[in-house]
């Protein structure tokens, strides 16, 4: 009896461990197909830079938590603001958000994507380590890529590069254009910058 019961927690162990390193192997997998994609849209000859844009925050829709990230950027101040303000906010952000990543995305040609390994945090959390690896100067940055699982579906929520929070950072700014303009300034920041883009 004794035996029997070990086997069958040995069994139920090794079947749990394999969930962990699904989760995680998946995880790793959707890091890699998006960074590929991103990479096959820049170097697409066939399409001019309008369209690469159109398709990378196409891109940046499918694979980013963009309405959690918008929440989290706006940090205090949404306590503070009726729905339809959030809304409105959550509305702008999400432009504002896909055309800034693609603007910066269409001028990066040689840099290669590297998932390194994966660790993970919660039952739907897991952290994606990569290396970004320049071409032309074999320069490496250290990227963690925060990934969740939300209604089956993977999806990114922050950028960790070389230990700094581009989720936390975006936050900070924000609020300090709060903290002078108010929300109505922040909107009209956002709005701007959409506008020249």
């Amino acid at each position: 009896m004794k035996n029997k019961f070990f086997i069958f927690t040995i069994i139920v162990s090794l079947f749990f461990n394999q969930n962990l390193f699904a989760f995680e192997k998946k995880a790793e997998n959707f890091i890699s197909n998006t960074t590929s994609n991103a990479k096959k849209i820049i170097l697409d000859s066939a399409l001019n830079k309008v369209d690469k844009k159109k398709q990378l925050e196409q891109l940046a829709l499918n694979s980013v938590d963009v309405e959690g990230l918008a929440k989290y950027t706006l940090g205090e101040e949404r306590k503070k603001i009726s729905e339809k303000q959030l809304k409105e906010y959550v509305d702008t952000f999400t432009i504002f958000f896909t055309k800034n990543l693609s603007s910066k995305l269409t001028d990066y040609s040689d840099q290669e994507v590297q998932v390194t390994g994966s660790k993970k945090i919660s039952d739907n959390y897991v952290l994606v380590n990569s290396k970004i690896i320049s071409k032309k100067d074999k320069q490496e940055i250290l990227v963690d890529w925060r990934v969740f699982l939300i209604n089956n579906k993977l999806v990114i929520r922050d950028l960790v590069v070389e230990g700094l929070s581009l989720a936390r950072t975006q936050r900070e700014e924000f609020a300090s254009i709060v903290a002078n303009k108010g929300f109505a300034g922040l909107i009209q920041n956002l709005q701007e910058y959409i506008n020249k883009n």
